[in-house]
């Protein structure tokens, strides 16, 4: 049975969301980057639905001229923007994965078959019973052949979850738990609406899934280096605080502060465009060797630090020898004219006993110590490459 009040309330909130959310964000943002694109299209299709899913309910049982095929019209949209939206939503996050347009062209046709399958019986539904059948005195009901649409829904779901899954290193935690807060309450919706036809809660979960997906988003955003997507130097800051306000930490917290040697020779020599990217391998090499609770920040300029909990001293220096070998395996395989180094100094820091700003700077005064270790062990070669070079009188 159709409770048809708690339907409109259950859509019409989540239309307001989806129509609050449109409104409050600039046309030009929503036409620019194609990641804003797809959400904005999600967006609108979730607004949409949650209209046609009520006229659904509203229709159903009554008896006009063209009611049936009305409601044979309005059904099977639901079913087509359905398997779209799912779709899309794959889509969008293997874009915020990879950021590759590239990889949509080459992959997503194919990825689209379930998706356009699915679309087309919906379509060939208004006038065969395929998913669903509308009786004589206009009642509608689903076919066991639904099972199909849900299977590809829920495949398209479960797949960018996986994908985040499977990748999320890649992008350290960036997007992770976005996903999670989204796939939550859609999953809860759409299962109790698929057991138990009459109540509308796909709609506003989807609803609240998109708005959570922004908020946490634009959360993560506000903390991350858009450069090498790490943290940035005001997560830091946040992290320490709260780091310095608990009463006790079972494990140590260390800290190893870093920069590129002869950074300002590579911007000088090969441009800003290849700095960037060498801040960006440096992030990427970060990422690789981090894990669990470990995280790096790009500090600012070319200086990044990593945050460990350890319980001895010695697993610093481990750290610091998986980040070394790291940039060497970057360096023998990247063909580039140069070769990426790091000066790194480390602390340990202790709450409570030492100020945040102490911490920082023991750091920064050991990874200077290695520099000028650095410098001069460079310098030191220069002049023996030099004498070996001089002719002998």
């Amino acid at each position: 049975m159709i409770n048809l009040p708690a339907v409109l309330v259950a859509n019409g909130l989540g239309a307001g969301l989806m129509l609050t959310l449109i409104l409050s964000n600039p046309q030009k943002t929503r036409n620019v980057f194609l990641d804003e694109k797809i959400y904005f299209i999600m967006c609108n299709l979730t607004l949409t639905l949650c209209i046609v899913e009520t006229l659904t309910f509203w229709i159903d049982g009554h008896l006009f001229m063209g009611a049936i095929f009305l409601n044979r019209i309005l059904n099977a949209l639901i079913f087509v923007t359905n398997s779209l939206f799912s779709f899309l939503w794959t889509v969008y996050v293997d874009y915020k994965l990879f950021g590759q347009v590239d990889r949509l062209k080459k992959i997503y046709p194919y990825v689209a078959i379930p998706a356009a399958i699915v679309s087309l019986m919906g379509i060939l539904n208004i006038f065969i019973d395929i998913f669903f059948t509308v009786a004589p005195d206009n009642i509608y009901q689903r076919t066991p052949l639904a099972i199909i649409s849900y299977l590809v829904t829920y495949g398209y779901l479960m797949t960018g979850a996986i994908m985040v899954f499977i990748f999320h290193k890649k992008i350290g935690k960036y997007l992770f738990m976005p996903v999670i807060v989204f796939l939550t309450p859609v999953f809860i919706g759409s299962l109790f609406q698929m057991l138990y036809y009459g109540i509308a809660l796909i709609w506003v979960s989807v609803s609240f899934g998109l708005i959570s997906l922004y908020i946490n988003l634009q959360n993560e955003a506000s903390m991350l280096d858009s450069l090498t997507k790490l943290y940035n130097r005001e997560y830091l800051t946040r992290y320490l605080n709260y780091m310095q306000q608990k009463s006790s930490n079972e494990k140590l917290i260390a800290g190893i502060m870093m920069d590129i040697n002869a950074f300002k020779e590579i911007n000088d020599v090969y441009g800003h465009s290849e700095g960037d990217t060498a801040l960006r391998i440096v992030g990427q090499c970060l990422m690789d060797v981090l894990s669990g609770d470990q995280f790096a920040v790009r500090y600012g300029g070319d200086e990044f630090i990593v945050i460990l909990t350890i319980h001895q001293k010695q697993e610093i220096d481990v750290i610091i020898h998986r980040i070394c070998q790291k940039v060497e395996q970057l360096n023998d395989t990247g063909n580039r004219p140069y070769r990426i180094s790091l000066s790194m100094g480390s602390a340990i820091f202790q709450p409570g006993n030492e100020s945040i700003d102490g911490f920082l700077r023991q750091m920064d005064e050991h990874m200077y110590q290695n520099k000028r270790a650095y410098y001069s062990d460079s310098q030191n070669d220069r002049r023996r490459a030099n004498r070996t070079s001089s002719p002998t009188k």
